[in-house]
């Protein structure tokens, strides 16, 4: 499938928006069976998804390409799913996070107490919790949802600097609330013709499978991150929930001062005590700290065991390691050699 082809998709107009086109008074009883089969209405007529893992019945062969997002091989990754253009979706919330992208024309986005309009090349970060609904009225209204679990986030999102740190601090929150905070961040890409480009690539993957489809997707996900965290964008978060973003300065403070950083010198800078920061870091990462340090001091030694000709000595050095004993038993414990082993490996 080429470029133009895919583009091409995205305008088609499926059978249930025709109808709805033609029938606006008409209740979207597809989507709104879909609600009520994956999630639940609450008492105050909300509906609540509890999981991205809802479940797609069919196996046949995809008849449309809409119908090939839904029948993907990379859901078990996270999700993708195109909006329905004509239909007023009812307000509901999640337990997962959300990106929500207007590829072209415009969404109306109603909350609770507001209404706003994303506009072409907006992305709204949606956190776990927030009520909202999204009404497209225009054939060139082209939304996608993006959505994801905690242990894809966790993985493969989080720890990487790739994030930015706004956009960090918002994924801590969710991973770390026992609550469901209610926030968004809204980034306005303008001009950025790199956001439609790289969303583009990732439907493509998506939709196309590949042999390298989950390296590509997780690469895809990593640049759309960078290019949201250059863009201007509108924060709204509750008071409650604000304690919640230190964990991302703290990930990040142990990232870049790993030679140095101590759990007593992070409980004096952030005014925690360092058993209420392990248990934010372990909730944060799936590690401890000792286990967290020890991984960012071992990806600095291999690094310059590829990159540099330093004795080994220097190199555990500057790293923190103050041990020698103590730094070959790890060394060989995570990597299975020694780092002489490893200097001499091809690649």
């Amino acid at each position: 499938m080429t470029r133009k082809e895919l583009i091409g998709h995205f305008f088609e107009l499926t059978e249930r928006e025709a109808y709805s086109r033609n029938n606006p008074s008409a209740k979207p009883s597809a989507f709104y069976h879909f609600l009520e089969e994956e999630g639940y209405l609450e008492a105050d007529g909300v509906y609540h998804m509890p999981s991205i893992f809802f479940a797609y019945q069919d196996s046949s062969p995809p008849k449309t390409w809409t119908d090939s997002i839904d029948k993907s091989p990379y859901q078990s990754i996270f999700r993708i799913k195109k909006a329905t253009r004509f239909q007023q979706e009812p307000l509901s919330y999640a337990d997962f996070l959300c990106i929500r992208y207007v590829y072209s024309g415009e969404a109306l986005i109603t909350t609770r107490d507001s209404r706003f309009v994303m506009r072409q090349n907006d992305i709204l970060l949606i956190n776990s919790g927030f009520v909202l609904s999204q009404y497209l009225m225009h054939e060139d209204d082209v939304v996608f949802t993006l959505m994801f679990e905690k242990d894809y986030l966790i993985h493969h999102v989080l720890n990487n600097k790739a994030a930015g740190n706004v956009i960090s601090r918002f994924i801590s929150s969710y991973i770390m609330s026992s609550t469901n905070p209610r926030n968004y961040i809204l980034f306005h890409g303008k001009d950025n013709d790199r956001i439609p480009r790289v969303i583009e690539d990732m439907l493509m993957e998506y939709t196309a499978p590949t042999d390298l489809g989950t390296i590509l997707l997780e690469a895809y996900l990593q640049i759309l991150l960078v290019e949201m965290s250059h863009s201007d964008y509108e924060f709204r978060q509750d008071r409650d929930s604000r304690h919640l973003y230190v964990i991302a300065e703290i990930l990040d403070d142990i990232d870049r001062n790993y030679s140095t950083v101590t759990l007593q010198s992070l409980s004096e800078k952030y005014s925690y005590n360092s058993d209420h920061i392990s248990r934010q870091i372990r909730r944060a990462t799936g590690k401890t700290f000792k286990d967290y340090l020890l991984d960012r001091r071992m990806e600095a030694v291999c690094s310059a065991l590829k990159n540099t000709s330093l004795p080994i000595s220097e190199i555990e050095s500057e790293a923190g390691f103050q041990n020698e004993t103590y730094f070959y038993k790890q060394f060989r414990r995570k990597y299975g050699m020694t780092p002489n082993e490893y200097r001499g490996m091809p690649g």
